[in-house]
């Protein structure tokens, strides 16, 4: 029997912390099916405590109760049209020339949102609807904010499942400290020698350069074009406001940083209770003898896409590895004459495979909320990153023994069975990973509770400013302390130059008297 006193705590605790039905406007303009995902989940929870979201999103979904959506149908169409989306590409830039394709990325992502039929709609259906909040995915941009000024400004939270890019500075202040802090498209880990951090800290400044001064003010134009509102302050203003920033990180497996506040990580909120997988899965699943290995490389990248050849590679390492089974998610018909050991699906329950007890390897993207899943779970990892983030993810899998890499524009047939062997036949992948799963799961309460709680606190305070970092308001300059080194750096030569001024004369008067002498 619960005790008394529990309960009377337990109902003290929810009615001090309970919120009235709030109406939510979710706007999610980052084109990507996982992120979808992964908002999916917070909006669900959100609906189940009996709030009200209005959704404007990339991706389409079916309106249902207290869900209501607008469909931004341009913005996957204008990009595969203007080929700023082919990942297999990518994966051939370095990590300079990716500051410029994801920077480039905000713009066309922008253009296209603004002539979408389905902002129209909201901008026509919401001439007299009131938000309590709004939640604002700033992945690509502040593009969308101007609503924000239409809506009389209600309170912002801004969330990404984009681990905590490295213009999350900009939008809610704190420090990104370059000696430590890897730059998002480097494999560099916080422990860099001289060289790196140079390149870090050049590629991290190049990146808020061209942000700020050229990428931002280009999307305030065209906003500014689009809405026309009266007053409107600049995007990176709008950007600003606002108060609590839930990005999808965790610290063990994540970069370490210091982190205002109001940044809270929800890393892992969006990883459910596994349901039970398919028949043939399961028995598939069942049937390796000594166990089964998931291949997937997310929503965003095709396996169909990366060529013949590399299918061919995959295939035939898996066929040399018959002790293990090999699921792969491959999206369309894959001809080519399949071992036993390998079942291709369209689509896969990941979340459930990774979960299953006979899973022991998952070859991934190294997509950061892959990684979560995977670590969450205790599955070892075969990381092939193609852009972004990935590459940071696959090497801090890879320095903490959780993972090998494979390098796809040299793959092998050879490279793909040894070092998926590599992983499931050395101990320590498996044992650290498992360390890593405990660290990750011992937390104070479930990382969507966490992500609700917070939600719920902008919805009772409104303003939380409080938090706010100063260095938004102090600016590069005052909050990096700039002005204060050089300071000092003028007084040392102020007074280095003084001291030698004066003994550089008392040598010359010694001088004369010695030649009067």
């Amino acid at each position: 029997m619960i005790p008394f006193k529990l309960i009377t705590g337990l109902l003290l605790l929810l009615t001090t912390l309970s919120v009235d039905s709030a109406n939510i406007l979710c706007i999610l303009p980052i084109p990507s099916p996982s992120h979808h995902i992964w908002n999916s989940v917070w909006m669900e929870a959100l609906v189940e405590r009996g709030h009200n979201l209005t959704v404007i999103s990339a991706d389409k979904d079916k309106n249902r109760e207290n869900i209501k959506y607008y469909w931004m149908e341009t913005i996957y169409s204008d990009l595969a049209e203007a080929g700023a989306v082919d990942y297999v590409q990518m994966s051939k830039d370095g990590a300079f020339q990716t500051v410029f394709t994801f920077l480039n990325f905000f713009e066309s992502c922008c253009r296209s949102m603004l002539r979408s039929e389905g902002l129209k709609a909201f901008l026509k259906n919401s001439e007299h609807d009131h938000y309590d909040l709004v939640m604002y995915d700033f992945g690509v941009g502040p593009c969308l904010l101007p609503l924000l000024h239409k809506l009389n400004n209600p309170p912002l939270i801004s969330i990404t499942a984009f681990g905590n890019p490295p213009y999350s500075v900009d939008v809610i202040g704190g420090h990104k400290h370059y000696a430590y802090t890897p730059y998002f498209g480097l494999n560099y880990s916080t422990d860099m020698n001289f060289f790196q951090r140079a390149y870090n800290t050049f590629l991290s400044i190049l990146e808020s350069a061209y942000r700020n001064y050229y990428i931002i003010p280009k999307v305030d134009a065209m906003a500014r074009e689009h809405f026309k509102y009266s007053n409107l302050p600049h995007v990176r203003d709008l950007e600003q406001r606002t108060q609590v920033m839930l990005v999808s990180t965790n610290p063990s497996m994540d970069a370490l940083e210091p982190l205002p506040p109001n940044v809270i990580a929800i890393g892992g909120a969006h990883i459910k209770n596994p349901e039970p997988l398919p028949a043939d899965l399961e028995d598939f699943i069942q049937k390796g003898k000594r166990g089964s290995v998931l291949f997937s490389l997310g929503s965003n990248i095709r396996s169909d896409k990366i060529g013949a050849d590399r299918q061919k590679m995959f295939i035939e390492a898996f066929r040399q590895i018959p002790q293990y089974n090999f699921l792969w998610k491959f999206e369309s018909n894959l001809e080519l004459d399949l071992p036993p050991n390998v079942l291709i699906k369209s689509w896969m329950p990941q979340n459930s495979v990774l979960a299953h007890p006979k899973t022991k390897a998952f070859i991934t993207h190294s997509g950061g909320l892959s990684t979560q899943e995977a670590s969450w779970y205790g599955i070892p990892l075969i990381g092939m990153p193609f852009f972004m983030d990935q590459y940071k993810n696959c090497y801090q899998s890879v320095k903490a023994e959780v993972a090998e890499a494979l390098d796809f524009q040299s793959l092998s047939t050879d490279k793909i069975r040894d070092t998926v062997l590599k992983v499931l036949e050395t101990p320590k992948y498996w044992e650290n990973m498992q360390r890593r799963s405990k660290f990750f799961r011992d937390q104070p309460e479930k990382p969507l509770n966490r992500t609700i709680w917070w939600v719920e606190y902008v919805l009772r305070h409104g303003d939380v400013s409080f938090m706010k970092s100063p260095s938004l308001a102090l600016g590069a300059i005052q909050s990096n302390l700039f002005d204060v080194y050089l300071f000092y750096i003028a007084l040392i030569y102020t007074i280095f130059k003084v001291f030698t001024i004066i003994v550089s004369r008392k040598i010359r008067k010694q001088s004369k008297l010695i030649k009067t002498d």
